[in-house]
C-alpha cells in the first residue's frame, strides 16, 4: 500500500469524532512506516545517514493507583530514529487517555506496559520516563544555543518547500549553531498548522543565513510529519551545502497536550534535550 493511500485511510479514520476511551486499550495506537518517505529522500533504512531520536512529551497523562487514587506525571517517550515506524500523534493521545481510569499496582507496571505497547507500534525499543510535577518544575524552560536568525530583514514570498534557497555564503570553514522560532508546517492528516523552533548546528563551509531562513520559512504550507520534516531538512542541507558534521533538531509546540521533538545528527552526543518557551 502506498503512503498516500495509507495516509488517506488514516485521515478518514482519525478525522471522525473519536470516542474518548478511559480504560486501557492498546489497539488505539496507529503507526506509519518510515520507509516510503525515506526512499523519496534517497535514504535507505539499512544505511541511515544520521542517528537520532523522536522525543514525545505528554503533559496530560494520568492513571489510577491500586487504591483507585489518580496519579499524574509528565510522560516522556524516546523513539529511535532507526525504528521502522512513526507513532501517529492523535492515536497516541487516545491511547494515553485510555490509562486515565485504569488501575495499576505501581509506576513500574505503568512504564513496562507503555514500553511494551509502544515498542510493538514503533518496531524498535521505546523508552519511557515518568516525571513528577516537582521534577518538571525543577527542569524548567531552556533556550536554544547559538545565533537566532529571526532578526534578518528579508523579503520572503515562497511558502512551499523550496530547497534551492540553501547555498553557501563563502568557502570559509566555520562551526555554527543557528536557530529560528518562525517555523510552521502543516499536518498531512488534518491540515492543521504545526509550529516549531528549529536548531541547526554544523561544521563546514559557511551556509548563507538568509538562504537558510528562507528555506525554513518555505515549509509554511508544506504537509508532512514532524519526524519526516527534520529528516528532509537534514538531507537537503547535506545535499546542497555538504557540511562535515550536521545536527538538526525541531521543538514542536503541543497539540492535545503532547509535543514532539525529533533530532537527527551525525554524532551520538547530540545537543541536549531542552524545553523552549512555547512548550
Amino acid at each position: 500500500m502506498s503512503q498516500d493511500v495509507e495516509l488517506s485511510s488514516l485521515a478518514s479514520k482519525l478525522g471522525k469524532k473519536a470516542e474518548y476511551v478511559t480504560t486501557y486499550k492498546p489497539s488505539l495506537l496507529d503507526s506509519i512506516p518510515r520507509a516510503q518517505q525515506r526512499s523519496a529522500l534517497g535514504v535507505m533504512d539499512d544505511a541511515l545517514p544520521f542517528r537520532g531520536l523522536d522525543i514525545w512529551n505528554a503533559f496530560e497523562f494520568t492513571w489510577l493507583n491500586a487504591k483507585g487514587k489518580p496519579e499524574v506525571a509528565q510522560l516522556q517517550l524516546q523513539v529511535p530514529a532507526k525504528s521502522a515506524n512513526i507513532i501517529e500523534s492523535k492515536s497516541l493521545k487516545l491511547y494515553l487517555g485510555s490509562y486515565s481510569n485504569t488501575k495499576f499496582a505501581h509506576r513500574g507496571e505503568v512504564i513496562s506496559t507503555l514500553e511494551a505497547d509502544l515498542t510493538l507500534a514503533a518496531r524498535d525499543q521505546v523508552s519511557v520516563t515518568l516525571m513528577s510535577p516537582e521534577q518538571v518544575y525543577q527542569n524548567g524552560l531552556g533556550t536554544l544555543v547559538g545565533q537566532c536568525l529571526d532578526q534578518l530583514d528579508l523579503d520572503i514570498d515562497e511558502y512551499y518547500w523550496a530547497p534551492d534557497f540553501l547555498s553557501l555564503s563563502s568557502e570559509v570553514i566555520v562551526r555554527e549553531s543557528l536557530y529560528t522560532h518562525l517555523f510552521r508546517s502543516l499536518c498531512p492528516i488534518t491540515g492543521q498548522p504545526d509550529f516549531a523552533s528549529i536548531s541547526i548546528q554544523y561544521n563546514g563551509k559557511n551556509i548563507s543565513h538568509e538562504g537558510l531562513l528562507k528555506y525554513l520559512v518555505s515549509y509554511r504550507q508544506h504537509q508532512e510529519f514532524g519526524e519526516q520534516i527534520v529528516e528532509r531538512i537534514f538531507v537537503d542541507i547535506m545535499n546542497r551545502c555538504m557540511p562535515d558534521r550536521l545536527h538538526v533538531m525541531a521543538r514542536f509546540t503541543r497539540r492535545g497536550g503532547i509535543d514532539l521533538n525529533p533530532s537527527r545528527s551525525h554524532d551520538n552526543n547530540m545537543a541536549g534535550d531542552v524545553r523552549v518557551w512555547r512548550q
